[in-house]
């Protein structure tokens, strides 16, 4: 029996490269894109605004009416695959 015997090279190992932070982009305001901001200013008076947008809580089932109305398209999805 013959031993075959291969001479393996040795091959220096790398170092791990060094991780390089990654750089910021400068965050844009609305002034510097040139567009209106999301929210152009807070309520003064939250209740005030809930009223003159109508968003305020029922104390009765007047909400549900719309989610029960026979002629949306909504809710005959409900009733098909509800």
């Amino acid at each position: 029996m013959k031993k075959s015997t291969t001479a393996k090279k040795a091959v220096p190992k790398k170092k791990p490269a060094a991780a390089k932070p990654a750089a910021r982009a400068p965050r844009k305001t609305p002034s510097a894109t040139g567009k209106q901001p999301l929210v152009a200013k807070q309520p003064s008076s939250k209740q005030q605004d809930a009223v003159e947008h109508g968003i305020f809580l029922h104390t009765d089932d007047s909400w549900s009416t719309p989610y029960f109305d026979a002629n949306d398209l909504h809710f005959l999805e409900r009733e098909l695959f509800g």
